[in-house]
């Protein structure tokens, strides 16, 4: 009995041990050639005449089995470009994205077109919640959840590595036919949207190309209160990193603006004494469309102003932007009966409000923002041409299969059917959209004859 107890208690110790090593590692040396290296993995071996840049929202695996659809339409949606005919899909240069939309946009990021393989079976039909709530009452993950260093979602994030990433990192994204993809997360401690993007990570001095994609996506999905909140070690201060001008020039202004909020908000990152940990949540807390990283994060490689010209390149003529929304339904019901609602009917009620509300304001910035840059881009020479897609279940024009997509829960344990039903919405929606269809017919070969 001695003997068994012991070896059991070895066991625990070991897999314990295994777990608790830091999964960061510090960035040795900062050099400027950060931005190129960004520019150079946007730019990749696509057209430089078009921009494709997609979102991807959170909402549990209906937000994965919607961006997967979409993925699924562009890779069959053919295109003419001065590279020769190939798929739309194989233009998209970055995709931004939070929650459960991160675990499609790693998923693709590391392995291409792959995807259509396997990731259905791997993930969308997967009961993951039933392997994470299994994992967490196996005895030999006790003393690691015991441990205030181990929580519910490194338990989470050994199940993604082991079963979806196979221990890859971020350096395993850098492929010319890759798009840059951006996860992004929340710090609990500030509120402020943490994308896991190289220009970020100089930040605070952490080597993000050792990174592993599992805890990067268990950090954007972490749901409060359900997981646990992935904790992140800044060395800021360690790597010579040199902040861009554009802070200093903002902090140094009297009146507050958005940019010196910004600015005072990187200087305090960029303090080890200040931030010496980041704790890292659902990044749908501070953005639950992951739009926000093409009005905030690009502008962290230069000047905001200027940044995002520079990275779409000088010959773009077609800027498209596509927001997979995955968004819960509300719960007007609630003010149809006297009884008070349940805690679950008002955390989903409380939560998708503001997030609704919030989500539109950022539609709104971006259309304004991109509308405005195309605007200016076409004074300069060539007519230069926005478009914005929105793929949203409240867009499904039949009111009943409208009413079930949206009735469809944001956990991460869906049926064959649901997952079926969800991707071949996200087709529908993109073919019905008027305005994918002008995207087509602008990439369309002109038929102008030679003499024309």
């Amino acid at each position: 009995m001695l003997v068994r107890f012991l070896g059991l208690l070895f066991l625990f110790l070991t897999v314990s041990c295994s777990h608790t090593k830091v999964a960061e590692q510090p960035l040795e040396q900062w050099t400027p050639e950060t931005d190129s290296e960004v520019v150079g993995q946007i730019q990749g071996d696509r057209s430089p005449q078009l921009a494709v840049m997609l979102s991807f929202s959170g909402g549990g695996t209906r937000a994965s089995a919607l961006s997967y659809g979409v993925l699924k339409e562009l890779e069959a949606t053919r295109i003419h470009t001065e590279k020769g005919d190939r798929a739309l899909l194989h233009e998209v240069d970055i995709i931004s994205s939070v929650s459960g939309g991160s675990f499609t946009a790693a998923y693709y990021g590391l392995y291409g077109d792959r995807i259509f393989d396997d990731f259905d079976e791997k993930f969308l039909r997967k009961n993951v919640e039933g392997e994470l709530f299994l994992r967490g009452f196996n005895p030999i993950n006790w003393v690691s959840l015991l441990r205030r260093n181990y929580g519910r979602s490194d338990l989470a994030a050994d199940y993604y590595n082991k079963h979806m990433f196979d221990g890859a990192t971020f350096a395993d994204m850098q492929r010319q036919d890759a798009p840059l993809v951006i996860m992004n997360a929340t710090d609990l401690a500030s509120g402020a949207r943490i994308p896991f993007f190289k220009g970020s990570f100089d930040i605070i001095c952490t080597d993000l190309d050792a990174y592993p994609v599992s805890r990067a996506v268990a950090a954007s999905s972490a749901a409060p209160v359900i997981l646990s909140p992935i904790a992140l070690k800044s060395h800021a201060g360690e790597c010579q990193y040199q902040a861009s001008p554009w802070i200093d020039e903002s902090l140094r202004q009297e009146d507050s603006s958005e940019r010196k909020m910004e600015a005072e908000l990187i200087t305090e990152y960029m303090d080890q004494q200040k931030r010496p940990w980041l704790h890292l949540v659902d990044g749908g807390i501070s953005d639950n469309l992951g739009l926000r990283a093409f009005y905030n994060t690009l502008g962290m490689l230069n000047d905001p102003r200027g940044a995002v010209p520079s990275i779409l390149g000088e010959n773009v003529r077609n800027i498209i932007i596509i927001s997979v929304n995955a968004h819960a339904n509300h719960h007007p019901h609630l003010a149809l009966k006297r009884y008070a609602p349940s805690f679950a009917e008002i955390v989903s009620s409380v939560t998708s409000e503001q997030m609704s509300r919030y989500s539109q304001d950022t539609i709104r910035i971006i259309r304004y923002q991109y509308e405005n840059l195309a605007n200016e881009l076409s004074e300069k020479g060539e007519e230069v041409n926005f478009f914005f897609v929105e793929v949203s279940f409240d867009r499904v024009r039949d009111k009943a299969q409208r009413e079930y997509l949206n009735s469809i829960p944001t956990n991460f344990n869906l049926s064959d059917d649901e997952v079926d039903k969800i991707v071949s919405a996200a087709g529908r929606l993109l073919r019905e959209s008027d305005e994918f269809q002008s995207i087509l017919k602008a990439l369309a070969p002109s038929e102008a004859g030679p003499d024309q």
